[in-house]
């Protein structure tokens, strides 16, 4: 993964986006090789025009990450808060990655919990038609009682 390409077009108008004058910018630096104190702000402007090469950049060029944290991520070991801190420290667009995709997943989850209530609920509702049936069951119900009443009344 070291051998990452970069689009020269790409690297030119993140610099610019920037603010860094690229005459300044050795060319064989990219935006996690460059130590400047610019590179930050010039990884982000990257970030925003090609954030998939930036995510290769950020793994290949990145701080190293330790061996719990990779565990975790092959899917080997548990999440856990100290794992998560590392993960956006050192790999902050993935983090951000994750972290929007568990939103999303409980998003979609939640959604699905309501239709599936909402599913149930209509189930357990009477349609129009068994509604009409059992209010004229009432009233002829009511009707009876009265008559019966009033029956008891006369007698």
């Amino acid at each position: 993964m070291k051998d990452l390409q970069f689009d020269t077009a790409q690297l030119l108008q993140a610099a610019a986006m920037a603010g860094i004058n690229p005459a300044e910018i050795p060319a064989d630096k990219n935006p996690w090789t460059w130590k400047d104190g610019r590179a930050k702000s010039w990884q982000m402007a990257f970030r925003g025009i090609n954030a998939a090469t930036a995510q290769q950049a950020e793994v290949a060029h990145g701080p190293a990450i330790s061996l719990s944290l990779q565990a975790a991520l092959d899917g080997h070991t548990p999440w856990t808060d100290d794992l998560r801190s590392e993960l956006s420290i050192k790999r902050p667009d993935q983090h951000q990655a994750m972290t929007k995709a568990a939103v999303d997943d409980a998003i979609r989850g939640l959604e699905d919990a309501r239709a599936a209530e909402a599913a149930r609920r209509a189930k357990s509702t009477p349609s129009p038609e068994q509604l009409k049936e059992l209010a004229k069951r009432s009233r002829d119900v009511a009707r009876h009682v009265q008559h019966n009443l009033h029956e008891l009344a006369k007698a």
